[in-house]
């Protein structure tokens, strides 16, 4: 009888061995199904990459590129040979398959421009090219979202101790545009990285794509235009102060939906930890504080910094506002109903030009906005669905047309108005 049991015993131990091993292997094939590597022995490489594959390329020269899509992609990726240590991460969100053609360059007069376009300044920062490398993109199709990522890391030129902002240059511009730069944590390899997203890339158009670096001006205003600046986006934000005891009374009594993520703490654990508390501290005592300040302030790491600022931001303890090139921290109960919209409309040059069409037009349509921007109607369409979605826009049907109202009850226009009456 007890040799019977071992037997089974075996048998059964058996049989979870074989299962874990098929599981294990058809996870190795689901994995290389969308996700793989290719070795390039040269500088160019031709590739389709399937809907929601993930392709990794490596170059000579320490040269690494990541592309991830939920669409097919025709893809032509070339780097010029003088090219080294560089790396990029992209993703791309579209509704339909593209053709894609990528080059990397040392320098923009190399893609055959003549006259470059003008180095950008912000506020009191004089920012000088990185000579990281300049993307040159172009699609058949416009291309809906456009992602893209370098690791903050010396092996490929970029300092954790620098702030950089990622810039565009297109048709009919003169001067390089900075685009909204965010700068993360990557928690499973404790490292910095800086992120920016485009939209509404139109098709056969080449876009140029670089970061910057910032450097402090020596001019004793630089800090006064700052200090400005902040005090206007903490008069648009909040009229008053309250302090620490008070404010933590309101998060835990608020009704607020929050989307933890990854996070696990309860709201106790995140407002209970040491360095989070001179965060807050620093934050409610100077509304408008920017990342450096906290750095220097708290003493702590770069990268902790960042995590913590993350954390305090998912609980919607923190918010943060771009002022000019810096990101201006603010106690949560702070916000302004338009600073959010502010912030969606100033990623997109395109959005905000929409909008204010329709602002002067009141019941134009697609196509007469198509054929007075020169842009393709797809592309129009994306731009009034996010229009839409910020409750922006009405649409009213007249026969076959849509035509757009702005919606005036909206807080963007009631903000707006206020201010155009106070002016």
């Amino acid at each position: 009888m007890a040799s019977n049991n071992i037997s089974k015993l075996k048998k059964h131990k058996l049989n979870f061995f074989l299962l874990f091993v098929i599981f294990f292997e058809f996870n190795i094939v689901l994995y290389e199904a969308f996700a793989r590597t290719e070795n390039i022995s040269g500088y160019s490489t031709d590739d389709v990459i399937k809907a929601n594959e993930s392709v990794s390329f490596y170059f000579p020269n320490n040269i690494f590129f990541e592309i991830s899509t939920n669409s097919r992609i025709e893809l032509y990726l070339e780097y010029e040979d003088k090219i080294s240590n560089h790396q990029s991460s992209i993703t791309i969100k579209n509704n339909e398959s593209i053709s894609l053609n990528i080059t990397i360059k040392t320098n923009i007069r190399n893609f055959g421009i003549s006259q470059p376009p003008n180095t950008p300044k912000k506020g009191g920062f004089q920012l000088r090219y990185q000579n990281n490398g300049i993307i040159k993109i172009r699609s058949n199709s416009s291309i809906e979202n456009f992602t893209i990522r370098y690791r903050k890391n010396n092996q490929f030129g970029l300092k954790s101790n620098v702030n950089y902002s990622l810039a565009l240059f297109g048709k009919n511009q003169e001067s390089w545009e900075l685009v909204d730069t965010q700068e993360k944590l990557n928690g499973s390899i404790s490292e910095l990285y800086l992120e920016s997203s485009l939209s509404g890339l139109e098709s056969d158009t080449d876009y140029y794509i670089t970061l910057f670096e910032f450097s402090e001006e020596p001019y004793n205003w630089t800090w006064l235009i700052f200090t400005i600046l902040i005090v206007a986006v903490s008069i648009l934000s909040i009229a008053f102060l309250i302090s620490k005891k008070e404010y933590f009374h309101y998060l835990k009594t608020r009704t607020v939906s929050i989307e933890k993520g990854a996070h696990r703490l309860t709201l106790e654990d995140v407002l209970e930890n040491e360095n989070r508390n001179k965060i807050i501290d620093l934050v409610l005592n100077e509304p408008g504080i920017h990342f450096n300040e906290l750095l220097r302030r708290t003493g702590i790491a770069a990268g902790n910094l960042v995590w913590h600022l993350d954390i305090l931001k998912t609980y919607k303890v923190i918010g943060k506002k771009r002022v000019g090139n810096i990101i201006a921290y603010f106690a949560y109960y702070q916000k302004n109903p338009i600073s959010n919209i502010d912030l969606k409309l100033q990623k997109s040059k395109l959005t905000l030009e929409i909008l204010e069409m329709i602002e002067r037009e009141p019941g134009i349509w697609n196509n007469k906005i198509t054929k007075k921007l020169k842009v393709d109607h797809k592309t129009i369409l994306y731009h009034i669905k996010k229009l839409i979605e910020l409750d922006l826009l009405n649409i009213k049907k007249e026969g076959r047309k849509n035509k757009f109202f702005p919606n005036f009850d909206s807080e963007y226009f009631k903000f707006k108005n206020n201010n155009n009456k106070t002016d």
